[in-house]
């Protein structure tokens, strides 16, 4: 019982010490640069989530579509400044045509255009061009690139993209569409949207069917890693150990994946659904539009299988 109510007192502690600092920190936190003394910090110790895989598109391309090319190049090049010849980015429309993929995305023997590349900002861009027939148009524009691409009697009915960002940047952004089909054209209907840090522990084995879950008190702390680390304060992500946000309310979402820590100690892999924003995270972009967040979190803070 000793045991249990120091336990809740050091929870308490790390709880108020981490709410206590300046919401205004927390808006957009980056990371700079790190110290030989956070060089061997905890994350060198586990497996990080992976990076989105890059989808292949050649697999999805017509074969003899060169003609097509030109075409649209003929009459939207002027949707491509950053690949002028003049260009002060120095890239060509050599270069252009390779960022180019040509798919027939409704079904209508008429080849449309996929443009996935370089922006002319620091982050690639994708772009869905519709071929009208005597016309293209733009129907679908995301960073940075497609990893998945989901078709139903040759029609596409979901697209997966993903932003990892870049320079500072340090979260993993999943995007879900769905794709709707009227009179030929394109609808794209934005869904489900993720995040994770990069520096997360990857989960050794993820859940065949997630579990509903909810938090027993009102404030919980999420970690990148299945470990209590309360410690040494992080001044560029101006956060502890290894919490990554905090709630001062009930939370809910799913168990993706169940671990045990290094001390026995029982942790899951969770997404929290997004109806409660965080009271303190280093999560960024989350406010434009509902994000799913993801970390780990001790289970003795979660009730799993809650009563609605």
């Amino acid at each position: 019982m000793n045991q249990i109510r120091k336990s809740r007192f050091i929870r308490n502690g790390l709880l108020y010490l981490f709410f206590l600092l300046p919401s205004v920190l927390f808006s957009q936190i980056k990371i700079k640069t790190y110290t030989t003394a956070t060089d061997t910090f905890y994350w060198k110790k586990y497996e990080q989530v992976k990076k989105p895989k890059k989808l292949n598109l050649k697999p999805y391309t017509l074969s003899s579509a060169n003609s097509v090319i030109g075409s649209f190049l003929s009459g939207n090049l002027q949707e491509f400044p950053q690949f002028a010849d003049d260009s002060i980015y120095h890239r060509t429309i050599k270069e252009l045509k390779k960022c180019l993929y040509p798919v027939d995305l409704n079904g209508d023997k008429l080849i449309d255009i996929i443009f996935t590349g370089f922006s002319g900002g620091e982050s690639d861009i994708t772009r869905i061009f519709l071929n009208l027939g005597s016309s293209f148009k733009l129907v679908f524009e995301d960073y940075q690139y497609i990893v998945s691409l989901n078709f139903s009697d040759k029609k596409l009915i979901r697209i997966k993209t993903a932003d990892v960002g870049c320079c500072d940047a340090y979260l993993y952004f999943g995007r879900e569409y769905e794709v709707r089909h009227e009179s030929g054209f394109l609808d794209f209907i934005k869904g489900k949207q993720v995040a994770e840090y990069d520096r997360t522990q990857r989960p050794s084995d993820l859940l065949q069917t997630p579990i509903p879950w909810e938090s027993r008190e009102n404030s919980i702390l999420i970690r990148a890693s299945a470990a209590l680390l309360n410690e040494p304060f992080n001044p560029h992500l101006e956060s502890y150990g290894n919490i990554i946000a905090g709630y001062k309310q009930k939370i809910k979402g799913n168990i993706l994946a169940v671990q045990k820590g290094n001390n026995g100690e029982e942790f899951f892999y969770v997404e929290i659904i997004p109806d409660i924003k965080p009271a303190k995270s280093i999560f960024y972009d989350i406010e434009k539009y509902p994000t799913f967040i993801r970390g780990w979190v001790d289970s003795y803070d979660v009730k799993t299988n809650p009563t609605n």
